[in-house]
């Protein structure tokens, strides 16, 4: 391996870790750069399933921290309309729950935001991290896919 494709498979790890960048938009990226697409794909992977699982852990602190806050509030008077928005978060994940972040995560909310979410309201680090993890394997393969064999999802075609 090159010192160009270790230094393209480090930025493809560090983007997959970065917020709002996601695996799934630095994947493809790698892959035509020239770098085989099982490394890049392991690269991108570990880059961002390791920013969910701090995220994952840090959610149910978030969600510790916010039940705690909310209780003090509560004692002061609090804010009237808290209650009808927290009941139309607990709807709407009974509704869709958390295989709806997993999937819409990687490529809508973000991979992070999205274990942040879950542990806000209360879904166990473990579940978080695997759920996502597994909406984020699958994105990221059908991404490197895509890449790999030239599908083009503008409509655009290679000169």
């Amino acid at each position: 391996m090159t010192g160009t494709n270790i230094a393209i498979l480090l930025g493809v790890l560090v983007g997959g870790a970065a917020p709002w960048l996601e695996a799934v938009v630095v994947i493809p990226g790698g892959i035509l750069a020239g770098v085989h697409p099982v490394p890049v794909v392991v690269a991108g992977l570990v880059g961002n399933l390791a920013t969910v699982a701090v995220a994952a852990w840090f959610g149910e602190r978030v969600r510790a921290w916010w039940v705690a806050r909310r209780g003090t509030r509560a004692e002061a008077g609090g804010r009237p309309d808290a209650g009808r928005r927290r009941q139309r978060v607990e709807r709407l994940v009974r509704r869709w729950g958390l295989p709806a972040l997993a999937v819409l995560g990687p490529i809508g909310l973000g991979t992070q935001l999205s274990a942040l979410v879950a542990g806000g309201i209360g879904i166990t680090p473990r579940a978080t991290f695997a759920w996502i993890g597994a909406g984020t394997v699958a994105w990221s393969i059908v991404a490197a896919i895509a890449a790999a064999t030239g599908i083009s999802l503008t409509g655009a075609s290679s000169p």
